[in-house]
């Protein structure tokens, strides 16, 4: 039997780096993508420099999967941009539209071009990635946090569109990991918003691909339109 196929997001640094790095380790074949080259090298995992702001090029690198592959069986939709916290009042365009060039358009078209290669088998699990942010209101994430609501609920309706193609559409949204981008914004914002959790710690990668691997499990096949709160907002 041919290995699963998932295809990751922003795989060069970050969370998406150990999404990659932990699934090549456990029996996927993995294909990353990134704006620069690979951060790292396996057997097991394949990397293509694309923007996921360019639709064509989105497209382009689902096509490759399909020609090189013919199957896609998870897509882990985690490319995104965090920007420092800064007040609506102060937030100027040229922050805004990358965030949602990148944090919606990106999804939304690694989303769409997932689904037309799954639905070829008629069978694929789609993991979209929020944010605690979401649910928290804090002040000065109003762009960043508009952007992760987005995705929640476009992932919601690709799931009920997709559903009779036998694919899944589910969100995870995690606390914090402690990534470089998240150290940069500061003790204070790190610690303020975790004393907002139940749980009140960081997440680990290991907590974040289990829960991956939730919904890319076969067992899985009724699950769908779901957000997976880890750490779960107060």
């Amino acid at each position: 039997m041919d290995r699963p196929v998932m295809a990751i997001t922003g795989t060069r640094t970050g969370a998406g780096r150990g999404i990659a790095e932990h699934f090549a380790a456990r029996g996927y074949m993995v294909a990353g993508c990134s704006r620069g080259p690979a951060g790292f090298a396996a057997e097991s995992y394949e990397h293509t420099q694309v923007d996921v702001c360019d639709e064509r090029q989105v497209a382009a690198w689902m096509r490759g999967i399909r020609n090189r592959h013919q199957r896609l069986d998870v897509l882990v939709a985690n490319a995104g941009l965090a920007p420092a916290a800064s007040l609506m009042m102060a937030t100027p365009g040229e922050v805004l539209e990358p965030l949602l060039r990148t944090n919606v358009c990106g999804t939304y078209y690694a989303c769409r071009e997932a689904a037309k290669v799954m639905a070829l088998r008629r069978s694929g699990r789609i993991v979209t990635v929020s944010s605690m942010a979401v649910g928290l209101h804090e002040e000065g994430t109003s762009a960043y946090s508009a952007s992760k609501s987005a995705v929640v609920e476009m992932t919601k309706i690709l799931a009920k569109e997709v559903a009779p193609l036998g694919i899944t559409c589910n969100v995870i949204a995690p606390s914090m990991l402690m990534t470089d981008a998240v150290r940069a914004l500061g003790e204070d914002v790190i610690k303020r918003a975790l004393s907002r959790l139940t749980i009140q710690r960081e997440v680990t990668i290991e907590e974040i691909c289990n829960a991956i691997a939730f919904f890319a499990a076969p067992e899985s096949a009724c699950i769908t339109g779901q957000v997976l709160h880890m750490g779960l907002v107060c």
